[in-house]
């Protein structure tokens, strides 16, 4: 996975925000966090493998979300569902095969014989929490530029959010799968935990 990738997607996320609603406030408190996420996108070996998920999500998937406007209705400033399935649609486009073949997690998730279904828990849990977070989305005002911040941002935090609890949907079963049988719930069934190859 490229840090230099996460973090220009970062930063073009807030450049194109700008374009479509200038506001101060908005690019330094996002200026703040593109420097968390670049921070983090290039110390991301020191972390949990897991980063690599958030990472891919708030950059590329980030970028995607926005990129859609060019093949549909802007989602941050025309509050349709259609326009939410765009931008769903280029939110996974732009992060979700780049998170198959670089992101850690899922990379020793294939090892082991449940990469798919890692990363559909993710995936799933990703949606379920943008989902939510763009319920209120018709109370922010459309023409204030300080609505399309929020509305990104709200996404953002949706989308991440699901994913972190799709994560330890995927950590809790395959604990309580092992306590349970001594088996991983997502591997062939002949395979136990003693005979689990170490990397």
């Amino acid at each position: 996975m490229n840090p230099t990738l996460i973090t220009f997607c970062a930063t073009f996320q807030v450049a194109i925000l700008y374009v479509m609603a200038g506001w101060p406030a908005g690019v330094a408190i996002a200026t703040g966090v593109v420097a968390i996420v670049a921070m983090f996108a290039f110390t991301r070996e020191r972390w949990d493998p897991h980063l690599d998920m958030i990472l891919l999500m708030a950059g590329p998937g980030g970028l995607g979300m926005m990129s859609a406007m060019l093949l549909g209705p802007a989602c941050h400033v025309q509050r349709t569902w259609t326009a939410y399935w765009v931008m769903t649609g280029g939110m996974f486009l732009f992060s979700v095969p780049l998170a198959w073949l670089s992101a850690r997690c899922l990379q020793q998730a294939r090892r082991d014989g449940y990469g798919g279904r890692a990363l559909l828990l993710d995936v799933v849990g990703m949606q379920a929490g943008m989902t939510v977070a763009y319920l209120p989305v018709g109370l922010l005002p459309i023409a204030d530029p300080r609505g399309i911040w929020l509305h990104h941002a709200m996404m953002l935090v949706g989308m991440l959010v699901g994913m972190l609890l799709g994560m330890a949907g995927i950590r809790y079963i395959l604990r309580r799968a092992t306590k349970s049988s001594g088996q991983y719930i997502f591997e062939p069934i002949q395979v136990s935990v003693r005979e689990r190859p170490t990397f």
